[in-house]
């Protein structure tokens, strides 16, 4: 009875310890495959202009304040946002567009962001990036979940759900949406 008890406590034992790790492995295959994603997405987008009608993406680019009017209280404001999808060629019967990128800028008041956010096949955020004058912001996702937010290539815990990342999180959300909402009326 004690052998079998001692047996039981060195595998939970072990178990308990092993565990960050094989964790940490797998966030880090995530990662990685989320990386190869974006290289391929990006280097498709890169050739845009040169494929022409055989490109890879589509590309619905929108400019918010064109004309520079002044916003109260803030002063001058401008967002210029690129969306990049395809439809899934695959399903006759399925015109829905698939966004795969979005690539932008705000300038607000004496503030310039520019952002991206990589979307998987489909549709769920893989990776969310934002970079101001003197912060870089990475969230990586795996099946709708954080696994990884990191502040000028610095993990951060994300035991705690901070307002950077909710923020960040609401806004690629955000983006996604407005980008459905500009093909729902068809």
């Amino acid at each position: 009875m004690k052998t079998k008890r001692f047996i039981l406590l060195v595998v939970l034992t072990l178990g308990l310890f092993s565990f960050p790790r094989i964790y940490s492995q797998d966030v880090e295959k995530c990662i990685q495959a989320i990386r190869e994603d974006y290289k391929t997405v990006k280097s498709q987008i890169a050739s845009l202009q040169k494929d022409g009608y055989a490109g890879k993406f589509y590309c619905l680019h929108t400019i918010d304040n064109k004309y520079g009017k002044s916003y109260s209280a803030v002063g001058e404001y401008k967002e210029e946002i690129w969306f990049y999808y395809d439809y899934n060629n695959e399903q006759e019967d399925d015109y829905k567009p698939k966004l795969r990128m979005v690539v932008g800028t705000t300038k607000s008041a004496d503030r310039s962001i520019y952002f991206e956010t990589l979307f998987s096949e489909s549709g769920e955020i893989l990776f969310a990036f934002e970079q101001s004058d003197n912060m870089a912001k990475r969230l990586y996702y795996n099946k709708g979940q954080i696994i990884r937010y990191s502040e000028n290539n610095v993990d951060q815990k994300i035991d705690e759900i901070t307002d950077e990342i909710i923020w960040m999180s609401r806004t690629a959300e955000e983006r996604k949406l407005r980008f459905e909402y500009f093909y729902a009326v068809e």
